[in-house]
């Protein structure tokens, strides 16, 4: 038990801060003398204990804990700090603090005349039609080898769609979210806390925003990460169907973009996000807001809140277009050769950050370290790197290995065909067609009534994402001069 007295007076001392420090510097437990200038405190276990009275500024204290006895120890106030009056009543001991009210949403109005164009977010989802030729052969019971990659000798080409999802996100303006934390703070006082934001990647080099990363987590991450870091468009998961009916698949890609972006967006939020106060030794680097009470003669309290934005998502009609997909042997390109030949691309499309500088000691000609990861990595996602290579590569040779094959028709496949993969599916890489002639009757009518008169599909929805760190407000309160002098009047 301690006690807090004045340096001039001797007189209790109340409102004093007291902060319990560990060997670090680093705090413990925060407390403040009551109107006696007393503050209890359970007997630390250690020899010493580190103690700080008053501001952060102050240095602190160190007490042999054996010579502290049951009676108050006094400890001597800062003279340069404010006294403060400290009146607790029996009922408002009892009453909850109120929550302090958000300030009012801050948006920044365009001209009149001149709205803020909205976002659009591209998404692609391939189509693969379901193969109806009858099989003679018996139906095989053997288990399924996830693991055994090879693409069978006569393995033909199929034939399907890719429907073209548009997104258009307008922003309603920003808000303040939960309240995170709250510090007060006396007169020349200040704190500085840490923000424990876990909502974004570590990896994110601060260029993508807010709606490009939910975005990320709507589309299909492996083929998301391929496809972006080529095109504009992101991928969903692909989907084979059975019968003819587009309108019936597009509708379900509309309604399946929606859930995801909603869900995404709640799981965005419900990511960890929060503030505590800096350790003595935190990183120059490190996330720390520093708030200082500047005024002379009242307490400051700082609340810090989580920034969101409002957006209406439109999605507009979809587009359907016919493709091909044409099955690719698997190659080796786990080897050294292949991955300085085609460097550029694994840079470009590698999927962990991590693995970075092996890559670059790879590609300045040095041979793979012992215990290096990058070779094993590119073997265990043959399917992607390989399809990145195909994808990213010269289109002339992606040209002249197309020209070999042949369509139902007999005619070279490029002559059909658009030379741009757009995506994977399994193993088959997806071209899209230059007409409906390949498809099948059933299939090619399904298509051209889709493309005269398509389904009026649209789907209006709000929603609300977070932004990177937080924003702070400041509450004044009473001047603590002019406390003093409305209780002397009341007294008096």
């Amino acid at each position: 038990m301690f006690r807090i007295v004045q340096q001039d007076t001797g007189k209790p001392a109340p409102g004093v801060p007291m902060t319990v420090l560990d060997q670090a510097g680093n705090p413990l437990a925060h407390l403040a003398s009551d109107a006696e200038g007393v503050v209890q405190l359970p007997r630390r276990p250690g020899p010493r204990l580190r103690l700080r009275v008053g501001l952060r500024s102050e240095e602190p204290i160190e007490l042999n804990t054996a010579l502290l006895g049951d009676d108050p120890t006094d400890l001597v106030a800062p003279s340069r700090l404010p006294e403060l009056k400290v009146t607790v009543t029996a009922a408002a001991a009892d009453e909850p603090l109120p929550r302090p009210a958000a300030p009012a949403a801050a948006s920044l109005a365009a001209p009149a005349g001149e709205p803020v164009p909205p976002h659009v977010v591209y998404y692609q989802r391939l189509a693969m039609f379901a193969d109806t030729v009858a099989h003679t052969d018996a139906v095989s019971q053997a288990e399924a080898d996830f693991f055994a990659l090879g693409t069978p000798e006569d393995a033909p080409l199929r034939y399907g769609v890719v429907i073209e999802v548009e997104e258009s996100w307008q922003s309603q303006g920003v808000q303040w979210g939960e309240l995170l934390h709250s510090v007060s703070l006396t007169p020349g006082d200040e704190a500085r806390l840490a923000v424990l934001d876990g909502r974004w990647r570590k990896d994110t080099d601060g260029r993508e925003r807010p709606i490009q990363i939910l975005a990320r987590m709507v589309g299909s991450s492996m083929l998301g990460d391929l496809v972006t870091s080529l095109r504009a468009e992101l991928m969903l998961d692909p989907v084979t169907l059975a019968e003819p009916a587009l309108d019936a698949a597009a509708t379900e890609t509309v309604q399946l973009l929606r859930e995801r972006t909603e869900r995404q967006s709640h799981a965005l939020r419900r990511r960890p996000l929060g503030l505590v106060e800096a350790p003595a030794d935190a990183p120059a680097t490190a996330a720390v807001r520093t708030v200082r009470n500047t005024t002379a003669d009242r307490l400051v309290t700082f609340h810090f809140f989580e920034p969101l934005e409002r957006f209406r998502v439109v999605v507009r009609t979809p587009r359907i277009r016919p493709v091909v997909f044409v099955p690719f042997r698997l190659p080796n390109v786990a080897t050294p050769d292949v991955v300085r030949r085609f460097g550029h691309i694994f840079r470009r499309t590698l999927l962990d950050r991590a693995l970075l500088p092996e890559l670059d000691h790879l590609l300045a000609g040095e041979d793979p370290r012992p215990g290096a990861r990058l070779l094993e990595h590119v073997a265990a996602n043959l399917l992607y790197y390989s399809t990145a290579i195909i994808a990213a590569g010269d289109p002339e040779a992606r040209h002249i290995a197309l020209s070999k094959l042949r369509d139902a028709s007999g005619r070279a496949l490029t002559d059909g065909i658009e030379n741009v993969v757009l995506g994977r599916m399994g193993n088959y890489i997806a071209l899209p067609l230059r007409s409906t002639a390949p498809l099948a009757p059933a299939w090619r009518a399904a298509v051209t009534e889709h493309t005269v008169r398509p389904a009026r599909i649209h789907e209006d929805f709000v929603i609300t994402i977070p932004h990177a760190g937080v924003w702070v407000t400041a509450q004044a309160h009473e001047p603590v001069q002019q406390r003093e002098t409305e209780g002397q009047q009341q007294a008096g």
